[in-house]
């Protein structure tokens, strides 16, 4: 987020604010400036192939991992940079079945998967086509709305990755023959259609959410939340970070996300200059 820097306004004007990202920490920040008197010109760059509405960019913080180099001019300082490098990002799939016929009992809530030749700290790239599946953890049984019947299955690291690079009938006939194998039932109807997310394969994304890698700490998530410039005794507020990768409580988390937002435009009201008394 970034306001007008150096630049004098003319009186009754107002800072500038460009907020980057209209995911829900930017429309967060957006959504608490609009409400205050002294933020007139605000504009939301949020990135989609959609045109018209605001301007609109997604970048998450698995963009500004990946063209840190790149993306700011002049680059951010270097422990901020590296604060960047060293959290980690990684991505969390959501696979939606829907099936004709529930082939679950009434009660049940969630089909749990364990495979028994496989380890749980293990995770290397895939080697064989359905290798991926293993990595699945369990299906949720979604509320029965008729005529359809959903499961929800969650999967991550790098076989969630090579899950976004297969078709959807590869998909499809994967989960088919899984559920036939476990199940012990060749005749079992395939699922009807497939729905899942792609979050590494989204160019303004690269995944789902932050997590503190080995290697890092707080002390990251920390730096990486104060603004910019550091001195904001010889320069006013230039470039502000919210997101979920900036909360220190709950990174990885949507309502990390709001916060940050409400943190930062926060931070701009306060940063701004008493108004004249009348």
């Amino acid at each position: 987020m970034e306001s007008s820097g150096g630049i004098t306004e003319p009186p009754g004007r107002g800072p500038r604010v460009l907020v980057v990202g209209g995911g829900i920490a930017g429309l967060a920040v957006a959504q608490r400036l609009c409400g205050h008197p002294t933020f007139r010109h605000l504009r939301v760059l949020e990135a989609t192939a959609r045109a018209g509405g605001r301007i609109r960019s997604e970048r998450s913080f698995g963009f500004l991992k990946e063209h840190l180099d790149t993306f700011f001019e002049p680059p951010l300082p270097a422990e901020k940079a590296e604060a960047i490098r060293k959290i980690g990002f990684g991505t969390n799939n959501k696979i939606f079945l829907e099936f004709k016929e529930p082939f679950w009992e009434p009660d049940c809530q969630l089909i749990q998967l364990v495979w028994e030749d496989a380890s749980p700290l293990e995770d290397a790239a895939p080697t064989l086509r359905d290798a991926w599946l293993r990595k699945l953890i369990g299906f949720l049984v979604l509320p029965s709305f008729q005529p359809a019947h959903v499961l929800c299955g969650f999967i991550a690291g790098l076989e969630s990755e090579f899950m976004e690079t297969l078709s959807d009938e590869e998909v499809l006939q994967s989960l088919t023959h899984m559920f036939r194998r476990v199940t012990g039932n060749p005749q079992l109807p395939a699922p009807q259609r497939v729905l899942r997310s792609r979050w590494h394969s989204a160019p303004y994304t690269r995944g789902s959410y932050s997590y503190v890698a080995v290697g890092s700490t707080g002390d990251d998530i920390d730096l990486l939340a104060q603004p910019l410039p550091v001195d904001r005794e010889k320069a006013q507020l230039q470039i502000l970070f919210a997101g979920e990768a900036t909360h220190r409580t709950f990174y990885s988390t949507t309502h990390g996300a709001l916060l940050s937002g409400w943190r930062e435009a926060d931070r701009l009201i306060q940063a701004q200059p008493p108004g004249p008394r009348l």
